[in-house]
């Protein structure tokens, strides 16, 4: 078997492990719905669509440059649990390189989140899963989905802390990616935005394009020593990534990250 061979048959596998993890979620997310008289909406696979994420072997997924300052290694850690407090907007940027480079995303227990916003902050619609009210069995459909696709968001479900240390468990043994918009005990990356100002509007007039945030990170292992940057969402500058040798802020100070994306501290 020549190397072409090989690869059509590497990539035929990996189809067909794509196909079976999306067709387990849509069955448990079938009976979701139901019990609960709840629907989510899942798009069907386009048969032309890449079989996997580009470099799914790798243990990351991608972030967009100008927010790879936020997260420790510049991307999200496959089998990482992250919290995103403050901003829906910030979430789906930070999923919206992975999405548009073939990776799928669900979000649960996000009734206000809708397709249009996740269009717009660049989400691939073709590989969104919506389920807005999981009800009693928030559990099981959170599982399921950290089964079938590579990044699963968590807002308003019911789950205990046992439940969110298995769930947390479920993503490492996957290696998908689980981000809660609340707290969550154990968090590898922890972000905090606060919303600073607003782009788009000169002299009065025009419309709101762009948000400026205040994120201030902290959480486990590379992520416990702190920053605080500031990013703008959408996204659209180049990346800057912090000094890893550079001494962590203290309180009140932040790197900010703007304009020609230079880092500089401010009081």
């Amino acid at each position: 078997m020549g190397p072409a061979a090989e690869v059509r048959t590497a990539d035929s596998r990996a189809a067909s492990r794509t196909a079976e993890r999306v067709a387990f979620a849509r069955a448990v997310l079938t009976r979701a719905e139901e019990r609960t008289g709840t629907a989510a909406w899942v798009p069907r696979p386009e048969p032309t669509a890449p079989p996997d994420l580009p470099g799914s072997g790798e243990r990351v997924l991608p972030v967009h440059p100008a927010l790879a300052g936020l997260l420790p290694g510049g991307a999200l850690d496959r089998g990482s649990t992250v919290v995103v407090g403050g901003s829906t907007s910030l979430v789906l940027a930070l999923l919206a390189e992975a999405s548009r480079a073939g990776g799928w995303t669900a979000l649960a227990g996000l009734p206000r989140v809708g397709v249009l916003a996740a269009h717009q902050l660049g989400l691939d619609l073709a590989r969104l899963v919506l389920v807005p009210s999981p009800g009693a069995d928030g559990p099981t459909v959170v599982a399921a989905l950290l089964d079938g696709v590579d990044a699963v968001v968590v807002g308003d479900v019911a789950l205990s802390d046992a439940d969110r240390r298995r769930l947390s468990a479920r993503a490492r043994e996957r290696g998908a990616v689980l981000v809660s918009t609340t707290p969550w005990p154990g968090a590898h990356v922890s972000l905090t935005a606060e919303t600073v100002g607003w782009e788009g509007l000169g002299r009065g007039e025009g419309r709101l394009r762009a948000r400026r945030l205040v994120v201030r990170a902290g959480g486990r292992g590379a992520a416990a020593r702190g920053w605080t940057a500031e990013v703008v969402v959408p996204p659209s500058a180049p990346a800057v990534v912090p000094d890893a040798g550079a001494a962590p802020l203290a309180d009140g100070d932040r790197a900010v990250v703007r304009g020609p994306w230079e880092e500089r501290r401010a009081g």
